[in-house]
């Protein structure tokens, strides 16, 4: 019997930290631990299949750049390639995780299984979930339910959607959620129980993996601006000055902006800056028209996309030579 092949590409984060006692899980040393010590922690990932192991970085997901994203990316699409895998495996870092999930999910093919997970508590804790999470990882990307399913986050017996998965809470184990609160699978024994057809959710989900064919070592600049009281709207003329090419606006309620924040949009619209209007707010969508008049001041919504997804998928189009329709396309689609 042919024995299953996993690469695991361990990037660093809590999962791979060490803090000065076991008691202590909100104070560590990130990105610490070898790929090898995580394995050893977990001695039955040995027994199911026979593991590739490659640390591209090691640092905590908070550093992470466009160029960690594009090095990841242009791995994990080679590895894609090779017919004796069975899957990949990434240990990540939880504050930028789920952003790195969709990330891939739109460069990369879906014939491979991705899936990637993390810790909140380091590895030395009590009660460490990292090995529980990496032991959970192994076996949904072994399983047959994953085949074609793309990139998939497993944190906390779940099995979350890269596009609507989210981090809710800084230091809970039960950290991360998915925006329609919907897994794609449950996880008993740290096994998937699939809630529906994850492949078939995954053909559903938008690609930019032919219109990034060759992929940039670097992203275009794209910044994230949060609404408040007072805010000052010369903040959005000196990001165009500083050569920003798309800015994403965290606004109130419905996405909407004061009256002279408008004004600045519309001079950074002009300038050929693109806009897109997403919202502080942590449930409901921002919806083309609603909230603001889209057409009259020249932006895009954000749909169900949090703001910092929203700057994400926005910096990609953009690497994509997109169009405003295109991307509002794209972004309607997540």
């Amino acid at each position: 019997m042919i024995r299953p092949r996993l690469l695991l590409i361990a990037t660093g984060g809590t999962i791979a930290s060490e803090a000065a006692d076991a008691a202590s899980t909100g104070l560590y040393k990130p990105a610490s631990l070898s790929a090898q010590a995580l394995l050893a922690a977990v001695p039955a990932l040995h027994e199911l299949a026979d593991l590739e192991i490659e640390q591209p970085y090691a640092i905590g997901s908070e550093h992470l750049t466009s160029r960690h994203w594009m090095q990841l990316a242009a791995r994990v699409r080679e590895a894609q390639q090779r017919r004796d895998l069975t899957g990949i495996v990434i240990t990540h870092g939880t504050d930028t995780l789920d952003e790195t999930a969709l990330v891939l999910d739109l460069l990369c093919e879906r014939r491979l299984p991705v899936v990637i997970t993390g810790a909140m508590r380091p590895a030395t804790a009590l009660s460490a979930d990292g090995p529980m999470n990496l032991l959970a990882a192994v076996h949904t990307a072994l399983d047959a339910g994953a085949r074609q399913a793309g990139v998939m986050i497993v944190m906390n017996d779940r099995v979350l959607a890269p596009d609507r998965a989210w981090k809710t809470h800084t230091s809970r184990v039960d950290a991360f959620d998915s925006r329609d609160a919907q897994s794609l699978a449950d996880l008993h024994d740290a096994r998937p129980c699939w809630q529906g057809d994850a492949a078939s959710r995954a053909r559903s989900r938008p690609s930019l993996a032919r219109a990034l064919a060759s992929l940039p070592d670097t992203l275009p600049r794209v910044d994230l601006l949060a609404t408040h009281v007072d805010l000052d709207p010369g903040l959005v003329d000196w990001l165009v000055a500083q050569g920003t090419r798309g800015l994403v606006m965290a606004g109130t309620g419905h996405g909407t902006l004061a009256d002279p924040v408008q004004q600045a949009i519309r001079r950074a619209v002009q300038a050929g800056c693109v806009v897109v209007r997403a919202s502080r707010v942590p449930q409901g969508p921002v919806r083309p028209g609603a909230g603001l008049d889209d057409s009259a001041l020249g932006t895009l919504a954000a749909g169900y996309c949090t703001p910092h997804k929203a700057r994400t998928v926005l910096s990609l189009a953009l690497a994509a030579g997109y169009e405003p329709d295109e991307i509002q396309s794209l972004l309607l689609a997540l």
